[in-house]
């Protein structure tokens, strides 16, 4: 028997915290003072804008994007570790308790990976960097992860996020350039 949740019952969310602000805004005035000009909403357009861009990036790349305070995000192809992901709405037309599977992409999820460790470039602060994904940005790769969900870095248990995305980028290395290699190859060329 399966036991639907309350939907009319109360919701506890955790409070939101707008990273775009004008605070933000004025002190990006004070440093830059070229940009007076620069009222806050082309200000937000232009941040929204260049977002947009490392997400399409950050999706299109299997090595993710290097960004430019320090650190590297990609994302990673993982098992599901969630014992009870139930699909709500089958399970109450069934009255009994039916899981989600992801049978379109082997069971495997997609996660966003962060690391200050991946890029080479080393910063004063860059300890102190955290990242969440931005409502748009999971959606978005909610819908292109199960078109093209093998191009994506497996992370498994095995291997620490850095040493495995290392390996694979490595690997990818050296198959591209075997392949560029034997597509540029002349036999008749002796040099």
């Amino acid at each position: 028997m399966f036991k639907a949740p309350n939907i009319k019952g109360p919701r506890f969310r955790k409070d939101y915290k707008a990273i775009l602000t004008k605070e933000l805004y004025t002190k990006f005035i004070k440093s830059h003072s070229k940009y007076t000009d620069l009222n806050f909403t082309k200000f937000k357009a232009i941040i929204s804008d260049h977002s947009g861009l490392m997400w399409k990036a950050i999706i299109d790349s299997r090595d993710g994007v290097e960004v430019p305070i320090g650190g590297t995000i990609f994302i990673g192809s993982t098992k599901i570790r969630k014992k009870n992901n139930y699909d709500i709405q089958a399970s109450i037309k069934a009255n009994a308790p039916i899981k989600h599977r992801n049978y379109n992409t082997d069971g495997y999820v997609a996660k966003i990976y962060y690391s200050p460790r991946l890029s080479k470039v080393g910063g004063r602060d860059r300890s102190i960097w955290s990242f969440k994904g931005y409502r748009g940005f999971k959606r978005t790769i909610g819908k292109e992860y199960p078109k093209d969900w093998k191009k994506y870095i497996i992370v498994t248990d095995l291997y620490t996020v850095v040493k495995n995305y290392h390996r694979h980028k490595y690997r990818n290395i050296f198959t591209e350039r075997t392949k560029r290699v034997t597509e540029t190859y002349n036999e008749f060329d002796l040099n």
